[in-house]
């Protein structure tokens, strides 16, 4: 995985021009992506260099819903309101712990340490989710456990507002 932008941006344009070569020759052409293609997903800059061509895009499960499903944890009940965002900012993070009851965290690994002794400052309890249906799939009710550890890039943090 690169964090280059330019690296990320030249490979989606190879890909592009493949499919589109593909296409061209009346060939049917399927990306495969894990999770939902619309969610944080390289599909997503794909779709954008084919948009002249008629594209079928089919919904996946999205990774906080099925890590919601391995923890048997709601992601919301009731009148509970939620987010889910991305963690590349701890200062919208805090803004959406602030604002919601349940707070779906993406994209953590970067952040982790920052985020889980936010979520302590917040009453927030966390569960954390790594590689969320893989074999190598890991879930944590401790999030201090993994605290100095490298976190994979497939993982996430579902939170709670404790009451």
């Amino acid at each position: 995985m690169t964090y280059s932008k330019e690296d990320l941006k030249t490979k989606w344009e190879e890909n592009v021009k493949k499919i589109k070569e593909l296409l061209d020759e009346g060939k049917d052409v399927a990306f495969i992506t894990i999770g939902d293609p619309m969610i944080y997903s390289t599909y997503i800059y794909i779709l954008k260099g084919i948009e002249d061509y008629e594209v079928e895009t089919i919904p996946g499960i999205t990774s906080y819903s099925a890590a919601a499903s391995r923890l048997n944890i709601p992601i919301a009940e009731g009148n509970e309101t939620f987010a889910v965002i991305s963690s590349g900012d701890v200062t919208e993070i805090s803004k959406a712990l602030d604002m919601f009851d349940n707070v779906v965290l993406m994209k953590i690994s970067r952040r982790y340490e920052e985020i889980v002794n936010l979520l302590k400052e917040k009453s927030f309890k966390g569960y954390l989710v790594i590689k969320c249906g893989h074999k190598e799939e890991k879930i944590s009710y401790d999030l201090d456990r993994y605290i100095g550890k490298k976190i994979d890039y497939l993982s996430l943090i579902i939170t709670k507002k404790v009451k």
